[in-house]
């Protein structure tokens, strides 16, 4: 009991440490995307910064729940026994936030993509309307916000693969490379939390950092050679 409780403990730090790099990794990319966007006053670029940012937020209040909890989200969301009311608010708390601070991010992104392939009708209210009844328990509200997040980069991704089509650059593969790893990390994370699976967990979060990297490196050669 005392080796799976070790184990427990150190996957939690793992978890820490990759969303403490995701995060300062994003928070990066939204910086070096807003600088680019101040040149070339690109809405995707405005988009990721944005969205970024809030990525690179809601993964520090991440971080800060499985360090003080000890525990991963799936860990969290699948036992309860054993740890006082207060500490169950708090962990359910910053949970709470970073699953609706990461799918206001991607829908930011999702939206920025839509118009610049369709122009400035689109509409994104269904994903909305299921993120907002989503909020029954932590499990119920993960799993939709992990599936409605994966819709999201889904489109993104093919929006991507659209535009792409039209002007080919090595950094627009590099942007649409980092969405996709992000997307297959999503994937992944879903089926952790419906298995509550933690190396599952701790596999997607890892590709997801590898995804953010990817989207750093696009927006830093976007700022020395120009947008992609």
């Amino acid at each position: 009991m005392k080796a799976n409780g070790l184990s427990l403990a150190s996957g939690a730090l793992i978890i820490f440490a990759l969303n403490i790099l995701s995060a300062m990794v994003a928070l990066l990319t939204s910086y070096y995307a807003y600088k680019v966007n101040r040149l070339v006053s690109s809405s995707l670029l405005w988009a990721i910064s944005i969205g970024f940012m809030l990525l690179g937020l809601g993964l520090v209040v991440d971080a800060g729940t499985s360090l003080i909890s000890g525990r991963t989200l799936v860990e969290i969301t699948g036992r309860t026994a054993g740890e006082s009311f207060s500490d169950r608010v708090l962990t359910l708390f910053a949970s709470l936030t970073y699953l609706t601070v990461q799918m206001v991010a991607y829908l930011i992104m999702a939206i920025a993509y839509a118009r610049a392939t369709y122009g400035s009708r689109t509409s994104f209210t269904a994903p909305l309307a299921v993120a907002g009844s989503a909020i029954v328990s932590l499990y119920t509200f993960s799993i939709l916000s992990y599936f409605v997040a994966l819709i999201l980069l889904g489109f993104v991704v093919f929006q991507g693969l659209l535009l792409r089509s039209g002007r080919v650059s090595r950094l627009s593969g590099m942007v649409l490379l980092g969405f996709v790893l992000i997307f297959a990390a999503h994937c992944v994370l879903l089926v952790s939390v419906l298995v509550l699976g933690s190396g599952l967990f701790l596999i997607g979060t890892g590709v997801q950092f590898l995804g953010f990297l990817s989207l750093l490196v696009f927006v830093l050669r976007s700022e020395v050679v120009g947008p992609a």
